[in-house]
């Protein structure tokens, strides 16, 4: 992204040759990898033969098709959805019209981004360009397939319990959940209950820097804006890692284990200061306590969101997983509901209270290497998959609750191939911190310099 705005700044391409481009890249990669819910492809082109400001005017992406855009089809990655033509734009669409950027399609996402793999009865798999047989994640997998092909340089993704992370991560990206009230829409986020963010996946630290900067909030009553960061930390800081699964206490897989390990080597090598840490709340109680509001929140939420759209949509309209999970909520008293939300308020009270004694909170993105197609699929049932998902997908809730900027970076691979990210968070705020962290990080790995075996984009 930050090339091709340097090309655009030198008049050595237009905006649109290199919208016409990432076309023709969608279009030769998408019947393999399956990532476009919508193209947008005529109306791209013609944003792109207009007149753009903005420090990102002219450069191509993708738009989850959760985030409304004006007369544009936004199924929420659902079939029951599909005729569902929103009034107007989101503001974080309108963010990113004002940033300048340019989006030729919506990328595919699972039923209500309610799962951790790209698979919906509507679209059918995504896949990953590392390896089809395997998934780019989710709900964010759409878009970090389409980034990790090199269809486009970034692509929008959001983030409710984890899922800009967890597209990054299984697709080789990096993957930037900003704080709570930190971009433009979310103004109004205060309440642990507002667990989803907008963001982005790249290939690149300095890209998602420009995209952060350029999509941000400058509401005075929120968060200071977060400069451009274009510099690796300069200071030793303290990390704790942990890697224990939640639920169970087991270690991750081994090829986790090794990625995460040379991890921590190479922080104690650029000088920081790693510890192993225990976690500050009780583990296997905290996950109880997500299940619970997992499953009572979206059975809640269902009747909102067909509210908010005017669209009827009954648990029996969605996918068999869908479905279960719903069922699984509806099943959840008020009572418990509310006495589980009273509890997770200790699990971050205590998780912030270990961040404001360290830096940087250290832990795999991931808990297995990416799980093939189908296993987490919308044909089995929310009670079959609840537990192998939770051990999976189980790293990256904490921050949302907490309203804490996380990030996951493309350390390693699997020892089949695949990519194995690693999470850094830190405070309310530290945006800035973790990105000059990437920044060290991406100088030693140079991970930009691997690309899949499914790659359309130049080398």
């Amino acid at each position: 992204m930050t090339d091709m705005r340097e090309a655009l700044a030198a008049g050595r391409v237009t905006a649109s040759a290199l919208v016409d481009r990432a076309i023709e890249r969608a279009e030769a990669v998408n019947p393999q990898l399956n990532f476009i819910a919508w193209p947008t492809f005529e109306r791209a082109r013609g944003q792109a033969g207009e007149a753009r400001s903005g420090p990102l005017a002219g450069v191509p992406t993708l738009i989850k098709d959760m985030l409304p855009e004006k007369g544009i089809p936004a199924s929420f990655g659902s079939a029951a959805l599909r005729d569902f033509i929103p009034p107007d734009d989101a503001p974080y669409a309108r963010a990113m019209k004002g940033a300048g950027l340019i989006s030729i399609a919506r990328s595919a996402m699972p039923e209500l981004g309610l799962n951790a793999v790209t698979e919906s009865p509507l679209l059918g798999p995504t896949r990953n360009p590392w390896n089809l047989d395997h998934t780019p994640g989710g709900s964010s997998g759409g878009g970090a397939a389409a980034v990790a092909a090199g269809v486009v340089p970034v692509a929008h993704a959001s983030d409710g319990l984890g899922s800009i992370r967890h597209g990054a991560a299984p697709c080789g990206l990096v993957g930037l959940k900003p704080s709570r009230g930190r971009n433009a829409g979310e103004e109004a986020f205060r309440s642990l209950a507002d667990l989803t963010v907008n963001g982005c996946v790249s290939r690149t630290v300095r890209d998602t820097a420009a995209w952060l900067e350029a999509t941000q909030t400058r509401d005075p009553s929120c968060l200071p804006p977060v400069p451009l960061v274009t510099s690796p930390v300069d200071h030793r800081l303290r990390i704790h890692a942990y890697s224990q699964v939640m639920r169970t206490g087991a270690l991750p897989d081994a090829s986790v284990q090794r990625v995460f390990g040379d991890a921590i080597a190479l922080l104690g090598r650029l000088g920081h200061q790693v510890a192993d840490a225990d976690l500050p709340f009780d583990a296997p109680a905290a996950m109880d306590l997500l299940g619970t509001i997992t499953e009572g929140m979206f059975s809640r939420r269902l009747g909102m969101l067909s509210q908010a759209i005017g669209i009827e949509v009954k648990a029996e309209d969605l996918e068999h997983r869908s479905a279960t999970l719903i069922a699984a909520g509806e099943a959840i008293g008020d009572e418990q509901f509310a006495a589980a939300w009273t509890a997770i308020e200790r699990v971050v009270a205590a998780y912030l209270g270990r961040l404001e004694a360290i830096d940087i909170w250290m832990t795999p993105t991931l808990g297995t290497e990416i799980p093939r197609i189908g296993v987490f699929g919308p044909d089995i049932s929310w009670d079959d998959q609840k537990d192998p998902l939770i051990d999976y997908a189980g790293y990256c809730w904490i921050d949302n609750f907490a309203g804490t900027p996380a990030i996951s970076l493309p350390i390693g691979f699997s020892d089949n191939g695949l990519p194995v990210g690693v999470q850094f968070a830190t405070r309310p705020g530290g945006e800035a911190l973790l990105l000059a962290l990437a920044y060290q990080l991406e100088a030693a790995i140079e991970w930009q310099r691997h690309v899949p075996p499914i790659w359309v984009g130049d080398r």
